[in-house]
């Protein structure tokens, strides 16, 4: 016969609606209780039916009145709108809550640097309000430890910044990402084909630029092979220096400030030199890109957690996963077809 609620219920002797509310991951019972429910459920071999699961996803996403059960959006800049000037944070988050909603969730913002609360005091506001589940927003360089009990939450990390617990992250596809960009100068002629990043962003990435640049120049044979520029610092100057020693006929970048610095030195874009940007976003304005499509990454997150709170799944997975999102190609005026120029 196949395992309920109810059985379980009758061999540790507690109700039907503690045994749900424990499987539901529900911190309102105690931590006893709990553990034998839990060790009940495994020895009985207990599985949640999908079409339940299915269900109740339908019943929260239709709830029109009655208790929200929020997700948690977990920042950690030096201050508490720090986040809000990044625009693409902006899109992570609209793409989460967007998905959240649809799913019958809402989205809560929380500061993880917050100077009057302790790890375990976030850790206790965070259950107290009824939070399953938390994405990690990508964090800023030098971002301390995020304090919290990861045991209690079911977690996603958006980006590869995160690394200080094992978690399921989502990010966009950054391999496929640098090929894009690099295959759309070669369709259009360029051959001496210039990377110039930020140390850091690189490192943001796990060096995946750097790595999918050096691979294309190994593969591709017509390419000149021009010492890509990974600065630090990243400055106007040093830019500018690497520029007119490898003479680049295009500039494949992720900081906006390269095309800036170039205009600046008077030289046309795209007629001198051409231009593609690979993390963009509209208010970056019309340019040849890569669309990493943030709001896709959001929308993933929370499918994602998601799934982890309905298996009632909390703390770190022993097998982490990692799903990719594919950008996307938009042309734009800065890398025009060679012949065109």
């Amino acid at each position: 016969m196949a395992v309920t609620l109810e059985t379980i219920a009758k061999k540790v002797g507690v109700s039907k609606v503690t045994v749900s509310l424990v499987l539901r991951g529900s911190r309102r019972i105690s931590e006893e209780i709990r553990e034998k429910v839990l060790k009940a459920a495994a020895e009985l071999g207990y599985t949640p039916n999908p079409m339940v699961s299915a269900l109740m996803v339908s019943l929260r996403a239709h709830r029109r009145t009655g208790r929200v059960f929020n997700l948690g959006f977990l920042t950690s800049f030096p201050t508490r709108d720090g986040w809000n000037k990044m625009a693409v944070f902006h899109r992570y988050h609209a793409g989460a809550l967007r998905r959240a909603e649809a799913l019958g969730y809402g989205v809560e913002i929380h500061w993880a640097r917050d100077p009057e609360l302790s790890g375990p005091r976030l850790t206790q506001i965070l259950e107290a309000r009824g939070i399953p589940g938390v994405l990690i927003a990508p964090l800023p360089s030098g971002a301390p430890r995020l304090a919290l009990d990861w045991s209690r939450f079911a977690t996603v990390a958006l980006g590869h910044t995160f690394k200080q617990a094992p978690t399921h992250r989502v990010t966009n596809h950054q391999f496929h990402t640098i090929l894009t960009a690099l295959d759309a100068c070669l369709a259009r002629g360029y051959r001496r084909i210039g990377l110039a990043t930020t140390k850091g962003s690189d490192a943001r990435v796990n060096h995946i630029w750097l790595a999918g640049f050096l691979s294309f120049q190994a593969t591709h044979p017509t390419v000149r092979k021009l010492a890509p520029f990974v600065g630090d610092p990243f400055t106007r100057e040093s830019f500018l220096e690497w520029f007119r020693k490898t003479r680049p006929e295009v500039v494949v970048s992720a900081d906006i400030m390269a095309l800036e610095w170039l205009r600046e030195e008077k030289l046309r874009v795209p007629e001198d030199v051409a231009f593609v940007h690979i993390d963009w976003i509209p208010e970056r304005g019309d340019i040849a890109a890569v669309d990493q499509r943030p709001e896709q990454i959001g929308e993933a997150a929370v499918d994602l957690l998601v799934e982890q709170i309905n298996q009632n799944r909390r703390g770190s997975p022993s097998v982490p996963r990692t799903v990719l999102i594919e950008g996307v190609w938009r042309d734009g005026p800065t890398l025009p077809d060679r012949g065109a120029v």
